[in-house]
């Protein structure tokens, strides 16, 4: 695959909620109550049982929660499960206390517990809630949710659509695979899934009209699955990567979708009425209809909209490379990765005995394995960051920083154009992004790989900035 031009960001899905664009007046306040609970799920349709899962407020994807910009958003999340819990907001700029990793930013959520997230996002655009709590499996029994924190002047669309891909490992009977953490998906590629959804439904059918303009909010809550997705003659324009406005474009490939990240497309249904087309998905060795659109008989306008696309472009501090401290992050482990040693809790020790203690990952030969190990960066508030991340292994690794957006600069020496923000980026293997972003946002970080295995073997540090 030719990557110096894919986006290296995360993800499709269906949400059945449908929400027209529009221009919100800022309020102040906006409330809702989640509660994580045993459900089931109607995934691979009406000739299999339900799947037993767990889902905020019963259901999955959990549900849309939705603020205007600027609002202030309150969660009470009160845990209905037998296991603790927690919940990160995913690609927010928002206070330490508030990004929900247990251990790290507060306890975890105990059973019939609850605890009341409080934050203003200072930025618009596509996120997501997930668990970080035991994240391989509580994530991979489907405790996530799409946040969308609305534009002020949003693109005059037809229909805002919210997609959250996923893949589940399912048995013949339709139940989850118990299988969660086992040494080959700890070691290989993460836990891939036999069945891929579409806002919890598999083989998703979307219909659409000729002449209709989309808005796709796309959102990969998979535990590891990356899509190459193919939108057959449409020719998607693409508005933002990981939340955050872009230059307009239209890939002239697949757009790879990268675990954990999100992509904002805007799509002219330019087909014939009664007609459809699958969105086919081919990143790894099968391909396969993911969803499919299919158009009513009767076309909504004859021609596409004329109307500008392009979002206001994200308000980010600008890094000062020149004056930067500078960090290189070397990523080793897993399966005919090379890694002959790592330190495992300041001891050094060979890789057979680090994974005897279930360990196969390590950054800069360190084996993240705690959350009060020593932080890989320490800076003041406000210094410019400057990243080389080398991917040393035979895996791909979604790369996520908490509590900030890294500017991506280049991929394997070449400069990346449009400028994208990213905090999830796909490292494929032998590859080296460099990155930067300003550490304006105290506290301690999480930096891990979003291959949620790999981070459970491994695959994390910590920023800290004071």
């Amino acid at each position: 695959m030719n990557r110096r031009y894919f986006l290296k960001i995360g993800g499709l899905s269906t949400l059945s909620a449908v929400v027209p664009s529009q221009a919100f007046s800022a309020g102040s306040h906006v409330s809702y109550a989640l509660t994580p609970k045993p459900a089931k799920a109607d995934i691979v349709g009406a000739d299999f049982p339900a799947t037993p899962v767990w889902g905020y407020n019963g259901q999955v994807p959990g549900p849309p929660l939705r603020i205007p910009h600027g609002d202030r958003l309150s969660a009470a999340v009160t845990n209905a499960l037998e296991a603790p819990t927690a919940i990160h907001w995913h690609g927010i700029r928002l206070p330490n206390a508030m990004d929900g990793v247990a251990g790290l930013t507060q306890p975890p959520i105990k059973p019939g517990e609850t605890f009341t997230y409080e934050f203003t996002p200072p930025d618009s655009g596509t996120y997501w809630y997930h668990s970080h709590v035991n994240a391989y499996e509580q994530v991979g029994r489907g405790l996530y949710g799409p946040l969308i924190i609305e534009e002020k002047k949003p693109p005059t669309v037809d229909r805002d659509l919210i997609w959250m891909i996923d893949d589940w490992r399912l048995t013949k009977d339709a139940s989850i695979s118990e299988d969660f953490g086992n040494g080959h998906d700890l070691s290989h590629a993460g836990r891939i899934g036999n069945v891929p959804t579409v806002n919890g439904r598999y083989k998703e059918v979307v219909k659409v009209r000729a002449g209709e303009r989309l808005r796709l909010r796309l959102i990969n809550a998979s535990n590891a699955r990356n899509f190459s997705l193919s939108f057959g003659a449409l020719n998607p324009f693409i508005i933002a990567i990981d939340g955050q406005a872009i230059e307009p474009f239209q890939p002239q490939q697949n757009i790879i979708v990268g675990a954990a990240s999100r992509v904002d497309l805007i799509i002219d249904m330019t087909g014939t009425p009664g007609s459809q087309l699958p969105v086919v998905d081919s990143f790894y060795r099968q391909s396969f209809d993911l969803v499919t659109f299919e158009y009513e008989n009767e076309p909504l306008r004859t021609s596409t909209l004329d109307s500008d696309i392009a979002l206001d472009l994200p308000d980010m501090p600008e890094p000062d490379v020149n004056n930067a401290v500078t960090q290189e992050i070397v990523i080793a482990g897993g399966a005919m990765g090379g890694l002959q040693r790592a330190m495992l809790n300041g001891e050094w020790l060979d890789l057979r005995e680090i994974a005897r203690q279930g360990y196969v990952w390590a950054i800069n030969d360190i084996v993240g394995n705690r959350m009060d190990m020593p932080p890989l960066i320490d800076v003041k508030r406000g210094q410019s960051v400057l990243l080389t991340i080398k991917n040393q292994t035979a895996f791909p690794h979604p790369m996520h920083l908490h509590g900030h957006h890294m500017k991506l600069l280049e991929i394997d020496g070449e400069k990346v154009e449009p400028s994208q923000w990213v905090d999830s980026p796909l490292i494929m293997p032998r590859e080296t992004f460099t990155l930067a972003f300003v550490a304006d946002n105290p506290g301690d970080w999480l930096f891990h790989c979003h291959a949620l295995e790999h981070h459970a073997a491994g695959l994390g540090t910590l920023v800290r900035v004071t």
